[in-house]
């Protein structure tokens, strides 16, 4: 015993007062109020925060203004507030034109599929892994994308580097080890 009040302090026993005293109010108030017993001359002027079974009874007001935000509202209160659709505005001038040209070759430097180009083939430079596609028009403001792709046979690796000069684009092929290396690729330009 003679522990216990070694621990105890005129901070702690009025700290466990106020506990218990808290709590008794709120069970009391649980217990003895009536149902719906808070309602619209219980609700101050102003007041913000409303308990629950007081919500029925609140009126504009109780309510200070700006104090309501739309997720306080119910579902059906918050359809209410749309309104109905209005007429279509005006269509916008058209973009400006898009236009997408590819070529999938073979190693050989055939074309298997292409858009854009007339040649039939890719003109083989001069060397190994070294090839020129002509397009029928200026794709020097437009973007390229090529990747060595398995066309005719299928390579283990490779590297694939595509520059563009007016309407010719040059693609340079190169295997694993970083040498020249005929192989079969995609190019797509988009401008």
């Amino acid at each position: 015993m003679s522990r216990i009040r070694s621990q105890l302090s005129y901070a702690n026993v009025m700290a466990t007062v106020a506990v218990f005293i808290a709590l008794g109010g709120t069970s009391y108030a649980v217990t003895q109020l009536p149902r719906n017993s808070v309602g619209a001359k219980q609700i101050r002027s102003n007041a913000v925060g409303t308990s629950e079974l007081a919500k029925s009874a609140v009126r504009s007001r109780s309510i200070t203004d700006r104090s309501i935000g739309v997720r306080d509202l119910s579902l059906g209160a918050r359809s209410s507030l749309r309104g109905q659709q209005g007429p279509r505005g005006p269509v916008g001038p058209a973009g400006p034109a898009a236009a997408t040209f590819g070529v999938v070759a073979k190693s050989n430097g055939e074309f298997v599929r292409a858009n854009g180009s007339t040649a039939g083939r890719a003109g083989h430079g001069s060397g190994t892994g070294l090839y020129e596609v002509l397009f029928n028009l200026d794709v020097g403001n437009c973007l390229l994308a090529a990747t060595v792709a398995g066309v005719d046979a299928q390579p283990d690796a490779g590297e694939i580097v595509a520059t563009v000069s007016g309407a010719l684009v040059t693609v340079r092929t190169r295997n694993s080890a970083g040498n020249p290396a005929d192989l079969p690729f995609h190019l797509i330009v988009s401008c």
